[in-house]
């Protein structure tokens, strides 16, 4: 590959950053605005109920990361995803895709592993689940550029990534360790096949 086609891939990659940012934030804090001005809190109630078999815990499995606690829970989510969310869209080729699958199976996880007295809520278990599947990829499927993203992340975020997969009071230590079991199994099995050059 040479540099006017590194470049180009770089490019595409940038703006499917730019793109993930409006497909992951804009939801997410749509979300929160029309909950406090319309909603008055209810679309919370929609979060993941383990093991609830309603209709309301269904919505959470798919939905819970556009739902927060408040204007500091949001923040706290966004921050991290700014910084994710970049990393995730310079080096995964099929970023949206693997978003909703992501989405998806850490709630199921969630739904699966949490107290079934609790109720889950926020976009930190997507974030966990998009660490985890840059660790099994780097890891397991030898994607070096997620091995680099991990490296930038682990320095950052040690201590986040430490303290949020402690069981604390008020915060779901399911969504975090579901999310984090979730993307490593995906991420494990995430290398991309490549069709062997032939020379002429």
């Amino acid at each position: 590959m040479n540099w006017r086609q590194l470049f180009t891939l770089f490019v595409a990659r940038i703006k499917q950053v730019f793109g993930l940012y409006a497909f992951v934030l804009i939801p997410m804090w749509g979300m929160f605005f029309l909950n406090e001005v319309a909603l008055f809190g209810l679309w919370n109630i929609f979060g993941i109920v383990p093991r609830a078999l309603d209709m309301g815990s269904m919505i959470g499995v798919f939905a819970s990361w556009t739902m927060h606690g408040n204007y500091s829970h949001l923040l706290g989510n966004t921050v991290t995803l700014l910084q994710i969310l970049f990393l995730f869209g310079l080096f995964e080729k099929n970023a949206y895709r693997t978003i909703l699958k992501l989405i998806v199976a850490s709630g199921l996880v969630t739904w699966i592993i949490g107290s079934p007295s609790s109720i889950h809520i926020g976009a930190s278990g997507l974030c966990f689940a998009m660490l985890g599947y840059m660790i099994g990829g780097a890891i397991f499927a030898r994607r070096w550029g997620y091995l680099i993203a991990c490296i930038v992340m682990g320095a950052g975020y040690w201590l986040t990534i430490k303290e949020g997969l402690m069981p604390q009071e008020g915060i779901s230590f399911a969504a975090h360790f579901g999310g984090l079991c979730a993307g490593l199994l995906l991420g494990t099995n995430s290398k991309h096949p490549y069709a062997p050059t032939s020379r002429q």
